[in-house]
């Protein structure tokens, strides 16, 4: 099932259980550069003071904005759940779709798309949407991975059949932004991941978004394995 499926997206996201597992598993297994350091530092180098932030989630990047950087953060997600948790954090949350957003042009420093445009169905219109709502100074930081991000899982395993191809990638990306920005960077975040042990391994596949049901078949390991997440970091600047 493509990731920007509404129904996927809206399941996913009703709860933070598997997000939250995801994100726990990847940030105490990994070993080299962080993609949520590395986002965070070029927001924190657009000196934005009123950032939006698309897809919130859990609003864990979101409160580090407004708390480590004095910025007066908006937050949105279509998920009521993912806005409760962000308003817990004393953010500004409401729900609100990318495709349609509820503020005023010219309204922000940086928009802050984190993990999150590859799920939308309309991505231009998305883009679009975060160019309308940024001064022209502003900022877009949008990050997202590769398309064989942890492909060494995938294989262990023995997956066959390809995954359906992400809308937003950090081989298409370029491509997306282009039409809505004059100028757009591109920064590679490549770090290994190391598993462990099987259940560490089995407990990751479990809170994939389209993969879960793949757990069972995480082999019996050994030894400690290594996969590679690959991960990108857009920074667009001048919105048409």
């Amino acid at each position: 099932m493509k990731l920007d499926n509404p129904l996927l997206v809206r399941w996913e996201y009703a709860s933070e259980e598997r997000l939250a597992k995801r994100n726990e598993v990847l940030r105490s297994l990994s070993r080299g550069p962080s993609p949520e350091d590395a986002a965070f530092e070029v927001v924190a180098a657009s000196g934005a003071k009123r950032i939006l932030d698309v897809g919130c989630g859990l609003g864990d990047l979101g409160e580090r904005f407004a708390r480590e950087l004095g910025a007066h953060v908006c937050a949105i997600d279509i998920s009521e759940r993912m806005v409760e948790l962000a308003r817990a954090r004393d953010l500004d949350a409401q729900i609100a779709d990318v495709e349609k957003l509820p503020f005023a042009d010219d309204d922000f420093d940086c928009v802050f798309a984190g993990w999150v445009l590859y799920h939308v169905p309309r991505l231009d219109q998305g883009i679009a949407e975060c160019a309308r709502v940024l001064r022209g100074n502003g900022t877009l930081v949008a990050a997202s991975v590769c398309n064989d991000n942890i492909a060494e899982v995938w294989d262990l395993i023995g997956v066959t059949e390809p995954r359906e191809p992400l809308s937003f990638t950090r081989e298409n990306g370029e491509q997306q932004l282009a039409p809505h920005f004059t100028h757009v960077e591109r920064r590679l975040i490549d770090s290994e991941i190391v598993f462990p042990d099987t259940e560490s391994l089995r407990t990751f596949v479990a809170s994939t978004i389209d993969r879960a049901h793949l757990a069972p078949r995480v082999p019996e390991i050994r030894e400690p394995f290594h996969a590679t997440a690959r991960h990108v970091i857009f920074t667009a600047t001048g919105p048409r």
